[in-house]
């Protein structure tokens, strides 16, 4: 039996997406799972010169369906007992064998490590820093174990095990931004057993243009949603205190006009939703502003 289903969306990032390959040890315990979302004819003629000694699935979609129903196709195409999550332009760190082989026989539904984050000039990054912290503190502190499971919203970095997400039906959303916020919650909530480790599985690149560092109207609109959407599901589950701030989508809501602004607010007024949470990241919005818009790598 494969014990690791390793699934990754692609979408034009071929002259990335070999590093992280490279980083995946290729022997029959891993399955590798690319689902590429409509690239361009080159990207996909590389994608296919591609040759693994292993399980080794590629996928094409002949339209664009996103990240979230691209993850979902690698779901139902998996076979490993564990699923793993990567990025195209990320990659797993040297000791990746290792830690997977530790937690293989493991009882826990997640297992959460460590992660690290550079720029695409191989330097130091911010962006492992905010995920670090949530695992060195709950390994520190148990009573810390619910911040892990619930501010922990990206997919990789984790081992999931399959049955578990089987059984309770767990999906991405298949939206233009933010389709992993939900999984990531509804899998922490349906977790029996969580374990952690502070050891680096995971760098993430920042990248250009990438979805997160997109901003427009179009993927503004979509991270608002899912967060009144997330912060709805945690009121429903009795986790108040682990919802999102919405602040920064009230007082960016300007640049698209009075009307936008207004539909930001009749929202929030339908969604009951707190606007005094995160109040206090007022004092420290050049950071917020960083990890939101950082003008290096946004593209509009």
């Amino acid at each position: 039996m494969i014990s690791y289903s390793i699934i990754i969306p692609h979408k034009n990032s071929s002259t990335t997406i070999i590093r992280l390959l490279d980083s995946i040890p290729e022997n029959i315990n891993y399955e590798i799972i690319i689902i590429d979302d409509n690239s361009e004819l080159h990207h996909k003629k590389f994608l296919s010169s591609i040759v693994r000694n292993q399980e080794f699935k590629l996928i094409f979609s002949n339209e664009s369906i996103g990240a979230g129903a691209a993850r979902n196709i690698g779901l139902s195409n998996a076979t490993g007992k564990w699923l793993l999550f990567a990025d195209s332009d990320d990659y797993y760190s040297k000791d990746i064998d290792t830690l997977l082989t530790n937690y293989k026989d493991s009882h826990a539904d997640i297992i959460y490590f460590g992660c690290d984050s550079i720029d695409e000039k191989g330097n130091k990054s911010y962006r492992h820093e905010r995920y670090m912290s949530l695992v060195n503190d709950y390994i520190n502190e148990s009573e810390k174990e619910d911040a892990l499971r619930y501010f922990s919203t990206p997919p990789w970095s984790k081992m999931i095990r399959k049955e578990f997400l089987s059984q309770h039906n767990i999906l991405f959303d298949q939206v233009l931004a933010s389709n992993d916020i939900m999984f990531s919650l509804k899998s922490a909530y349906h977790a029996k057993n969580i374990s952690a480790n502070t050891n680096i599985l995971y760098i993430i690149t920042l990248t250009k243009g990438s979805i997160i560092h997109t901003i427009n109207k179009e993927y503004f609109t979509s991270k608002f949603l899912t967060a009144l959407k997330a912060n709805k599901f945690l009121r429903s589950i009795k986790k108040h205190r682990y919802q999102q701030s919405i602040l920064y989508f009230l007082a960016m809501s300007y640049r698209y006009g009075l009307d936008y602004m207004f539909f930001i607010i009749v929202q929030l007024i339908k969604n009951r939703s707190n606007i005094f949470i995160g109040i206090d990241k007022i004092f420290n919005i050049k950071e917020v502003m960083r990890q939101r818009e950082n003008k290096e790598y946004t593209k509009k």
